[in-house]
């Protein structure tokens, strides 16, 4: 049995970390592989979350305490993870973010175990389009860890083929591209559908929400009553709530903070869209499929290898808020499409499953420790 270690905060759990979870429960599926958690205690939001992960017999090692000092937690993770690597006898530690692969992976080069680095994005990038969020230590810090955790580790991987070749391109590291797993089973249950356009994401200009609310007037002189509903929460909502009302669209747009029942969203929801900037994958357009949802979604990172044009949605111009219109408009209007979209959507979806994504890790697992596949 080959043994793989992961490990989470409990405190907040953000997309890297449900892409991780999802991951665990395909690889528990599986039975050829032991994942083991080492976690902080979960938030009341993320009980169910590890519930199932406990259903599916996957070994949780807890920590004692809930670390309000981030410095203390990153401690804890170092000497805890020497810890878990050497009681559970690890083969493999897989770390799926920036400050993890720096920390967790030295603590696995001291024991000589293989390292597998899930890359979920350029946190430069990130910075980048987002700077009022970092102060000048996080700045520092993420970008040492970033250089460093992408060097210690056996092999890289990127979450979506653009994000392998990103990594080549921009950095000259040899990349594996392998689809973030989604909950198809969860999704996949879903059976009605609403009227309702929907984005979830973070709230942060990198997503483009922008372009939705500057599509929205233009919808509702054919279709008032239309109600588009954001889902996230973060940094630029008030920049957001600002533009709605400049725009007069305040009747049709509703603000939601992040939920984790993201399925009732879903349940009254007509269409997906997501306007990014720039999206290494776009985890949320890939349930919306699953739950039978046809997508919309900017021709930009990975989200083109999401969307299959004119069969499970449509892609548009990133910013080109005219273009996003005219694609809403045309699916609002056409309810036999939608329907033909819907159905074609939960068929594209299932080769994002955990079961299906778990074995493709499975495979990368192997090739890592033959030594077989390095990122340099």
């Amino acid at each position: 049995m080959l043994r793989v270690m992961f490990t989470a905060s409990g405190k907040h759990i953000g997309g890297a970390t449900m892409a991780m979870i999802h991951l665990i429960l395909g690889l528990a599926s599986i039975r050829k592989v032991e994942p083991i958690l080492l976690s902080t205690p979960p938030r009341q939001d993320y009980l169910k979350l590890y519930k199932r992960l406990l259903e599916k017999n996957v070994k949780i090692v807890f920590s004692r305490y809930v670390f309000r000092s981030s410095l203390l937690y990153w401690v804890w993770l170092f000497f805890s993870s020497l810890k878990t690597i050497k009681r559970f006898r690890i083969d493999i530690v897989h770390c799926h973010g920036t400050k993890e692969a720096l920390i967790v992976g030295l603590a696995a080069k001291l024991l000589r175990r293989k390292i597998v680095y899930t890359v979920e994005g350029d946190p430069i990038l990130e910075i980048f389009y987002s700077p009022q969020n970092y102060s000048m230590l996080d700045k520092i810090i993420l970008k040492f860890s970033w250089m460093l955790g992408l060097r210690l580790a056996d092999v890289v991987v990127g979450c979506s083929i653009w994000m392998a070749n990103y990594l080549k391109k921009k950095y000259g590291i040899e990349a594996i591209g392998i689809h973030n797993p989604i909950d198809y089973e969860r999704f996949s249950k879903i059976e009605k559908h609403g009227s309702n356009i929907v984005c979830v994401a973070r709230f942060e200009k990198v997503k483009g929400l922008e372009t939705l609310l500057k599509a929205v007037p233009k919808i509702i002189e054919v279709l008032p009553n239309i109600k588009v509903v954001l889902v996230g929460g973060g940094a630029e909502e008030e920049f957001l709530r600002k533009m709605m009302e400049k725009l007069s669209i305040s009747k049709n747009v509703e603000f939601q903070a992040f939920r984790s029942d993201i399925e009732r969203v879903f349940e009254d929801a007509a269409i997906f869209v997501l306007p990014s900037i720039y999206e290494p994958f776009g985890m949320a357009a890939a349930e919306a499929l699953a739950s039978g949802i046809p997508i919309i979604v900017s021709r930009t990172g990975g989200l083109r290898e999401i969307v299959e044009e004119n069969v499970n949605g449509f892609s548009f111009n990133t910013g080109d808020w005219r273009e996003l219109s005219e694609k809403l408009l045309l699916l609002l209007r056409d309810s036999r499409l939608r329907e033909e979209m819907s159905r074609a959507a939960r068929t594209s979806a299932k080769k994002f499953s955990s079961e299906n994504i778990a074995l493709k890790y499975l495979q990368t697992y192997l090739f890592t420790l033959k030594g077989l596949t390095r990122n340099r």
